[in-house]
């Protein structure tokens, strides 16, 4: 699932210091099914050669009543994506706006 785009209607997440919504869409139904989540990157490599990387879970988010809070577990996988950024800033581009 991507998660890496700007939603209107999505929540509030910190990205780059900034304030942008995130789609909430994965926490939501983390919610429901209860399962492992796990980034997935694939990296450009020298001649025409790419790497996937799998992170180890992502521990989500969960509210006082044990619940997984939609707005933390959204901002922990931003977090995650903003890391892979910060790594690698040479293999993202985006073409849309994600701060408005």
């Amino acid at each position: 699932m991507l998660i890496d785009q700007y939603l209107t209607g999505g929540v509030e997440v910190t990205f780059f210091g900034r304030k942008t919504r995130a789609n909430p869409m994965l926490a939501r139904l983390l919610r429901q099914v209860e399962c492992p989540i796990h980034g997935v990157r694939i990296i450009r490599k020298p001649g025409g050669r790419f790497a996937a990387e799998l992170t180890e879970e992502i521990p989500p988010v969960r509210d006082a009543e044990g619940k997984i809070d939609i707005q933390g577990t959204t901002q922990a996988i931003t977090s995650v994506v903003e890391g892979w950024v910060r790594e690698h800033p040479e293999q993202w581009l985006w073409l849309h706006r994600r701060w408005r």
